[in-house]
């Protein structure tokens, strides 16, 4: 350090001298030291021994197999004797008993049988008569007459309320199969009739066995049925509406009881009777079912919660002149192209096109995914779709806390309906084009099954009408008689054929590929003046026709072939007639636009104000 520090001062303390200090090679030397060994003591030595290990012995057996011994056996006929050429051999044995009274009676009755036969020869009675050994077209057979007699309670006073409630028939429908015919009843012409009970009975046609006078089910009920409708691929499941505005199902494979389930009475259910019932599929239900009302209402049901509470529901426009007053439904048919698109008949003869989806304001994956305190189902998100934007937002906290107050772990429908909105704030319009107005309730209309935009209309003005969807006015129009039309069926096999009941008791079979102008034939169904309030073609059996009637019958009918066989280019003659009619009417003239428009709001300004 004093040498550093002396050379340090020599050098002056500069900048120069200190980098060669740093500069300056490091010495190093080699130190020698002691080893140092250091014991393992944790393993000294090793243990080991032997051991020996062996199985048991293996015992082994030797066997011989072989073939069963097989055997030969002949066999032959009995020796046949040797004949001569000339004698012929008998092939069965001759076991005729000669009788002296036969002979005698074929002696005496030939002459007299040569006789006849000879004037046969010589006769011209059939000489003008042509034989037909093809099947007339007009040709229709009634083969069965249904009507439930219930022999069991003969004499006494359930016997006479259940003789009551057959008077009359008020709907019939086939089973997806076509084998079970269903037949509702009801007493239609009393001031009481609401009060009274009905009847539904259920025949399997096609049993070996089967009784017209006894009906193979039989359930007396309180409510009386207004209409039927089987489910489309469920053979045993029909749903069926009452007077009071019921929606009920039964299942018919039910031994005990068929009554599986049935709506319940509401501000949002069905408060007068329902009119008609149709099975559809959505996207987001699957498989449902709807009905139409008299209070205007068209709801759409689900099996799922046993009509607990409908999942989707519509009302029917109110009348511009009156803020009031709701027109009731009349009737519903479902397209078969589109599930979702579907007609509406009412009871003032208008008649609108609609869909399932109409007046959607959201989606309701929407509504599922906004934030929420409780995740929605998706039944509880459909009923949210179509709410106004005002009225959303606050329904949507209300049927929130209605849940968290149930306890529930997830909104339900049966939470939407507990918030108690007003029923025109949840049910919106269906309504997407109006038609052409009848002059009287339409009872009946149904969709061509061959063309998906033709369907056809029955109404009380005594007409039938076939209208374009494209087109406001119809594209042919019949009348058959100055009575009532109550029912309307298209053929499921001949796209020109279709089916009218009227009030006079007659059902009129249209051909249009032989007569556009007058019915190809004419059915007397009843013998008096009882009206004709059904009418449905056998799905899986076209020849089959079933008609229900005011007199408590339900007669089938057997088409002829060519009444039911399609017949060569018959959907493109359809498809003609369509096209050449409504490019001629298809039009509205100035001002009629307007006035179809006029006739009912299609805003919602009173549900935005409720």
């Amino acid at each position: 350090k004093a040498e550093s520090s002396g050379w340090w001062a020599a050098a002056g303390g500069s900048a120069a001298a200190l980098r060669q200090l740093i500069m300056l090679a490091a010495s190093f030397t080699d130190v020698r030291g002691e080893s140092v060994d250091v014991p393992s003591n944790w393993r000294r030595h090793v243990n080991s021994s032997d051991a020996e290990l062996q199985t048991e012995l293996l015992v082994t057996k030797q066997a011989k197999t072989q073939a069963p011994v097989s055997a030969a056996i002949e066999t032959q006929t009995e020796a046949i004797e040797e004949r001569s050429g000339s004698e012929e051999l008998p092939l069965v044995a001759n076991q005729f008993i000669e009788s002296a009274d036969l002979t005698s009676f074929l002696i005496g009755s030939t002459p007299i049988l040569e006789e006849q036969l000879l004037r046969n020869v010589t006769s011209s009675a059939f000489d003008t008569h042509d034989v037909s050994w093809e099947e007339r077209h007009d040709q229709v057979d009634c083969v069965h007459s249904l009507k439930h007699q219930p022999s069991s309670l003969v004499g006494t006073a359930a016997s006479v309320s259940s003789m009551a409630a057959l008077e009359s028939c008020t709907a019939v429908a086939w089973n997806a199969s076509g084998t079970v015919l269903a037949a509702a009843y009801g007493p239609l012409d009393r001031h009481d009739w609401s009060l009274g009970e009905s009847m539904l009975c259920t025949w399997s046609l096609f049993r070996r066995k089967m009784d017209p006078n006894k009906a193979d089910i039989a359930l007396q009920l309180q409510d009386c049925l207004t209409c039927l409708a089987f489910h489309t691929t469920d053979p045993s499941i029909l749903a069926g509406g009452s007077f009071n505005g019921d929606v009920l199902l039964f299942n018919l494979a039910n031994a005990d009881d068929q009554l599986v389930c049935k709506s319940v009475l509401n501000p949002y259910t069905h408060a007068e009777p329902v009119q008609q019932l149709a099975w559809t599929s959505t996207q987001l239900h699957g498989r449902v079912l709807t009905s139409i009302s008299n209070d205007g209402k068209l709801l759409v049901w689900t099996m799922a919660n046993e009509l607990s509470e409908p999942i989707l529901g519509f009302s029917l426009p109110k009348p511009v002149a009156s803020k009031s007053f709701v027109e009731g439904g009349a009737c519903l048919a479902f397209s078969h192209e589109d599930p979702t698109t579907f007609l509406v008949g009412l009871e003032a003869g208008q008649l609108f096109k609609c869909s399932l989806a109409a007046n959607e304001e959201r989606p309701a994956k929407v509504v599922q995914d906004m934030h929420s305190d409780l995740p929605w189902s998706a039944l509880a998100a459909g009923l949210m779709t179509r709410v106004p934007a005002s009225h959303y937002h606050r329904l949507k906290l209300r049927v929130e806390r209605e849940s968290v107050l149930g306890r529930e772990k997830l909104v339900t429908p049966r939470a939407v309906f507990a918030a108690q909105p007003e029923p025109e704030i949840l049910y919106r319009s269906p309504i997407t084009f109006p038609f052409e107005r009848h002059a009287g309730p339409v009872y009946g209309a149904h969709f061509s099954p061959f063309h998906r935009n033709v369907f056809l209309s029955a109404s009380t003005d005594g007409t039938a009408r076939i209208y374009n969807v494209l087109h406001p006015r119809p594209v042919y129009v019949v009348e058959p008689s100055a009575s009532s039309l109550f029912t309307c069926a298209w053929s499921p096999t001949r796209p020109l054929v279709f089916a009218v009941g009227g009030a006079d008791g007659h059902l009129y079979l249209y051909d249009l590929k032989r007569s556009k102008g007058r019915p190809g034939v004419t059915l007397k169904v009843t013998s008096g003046r009882a009206a004709v309030y059904g009418v449905a073609f056998n799905p899986r059996s076209p020849e089959l026709l079933a008609t229900a009637d005011g007199q408590g019958c339900v007669k089938i009918w057997r088409l002829s072939g060519e009444l039911s066989t399609m017949g060569a280019r018959e959907v493109e003659g359809l498809d003609r007639l369509v096209s050449s009619r409504g490019a001629e009417g298809g039009g509205i003239p100035d001002g009629d636009e307007d006035e179809l428009d006029d006739q009912y709001e299609f805003d919602e300004e009173d549900a935005a104000e409720g």
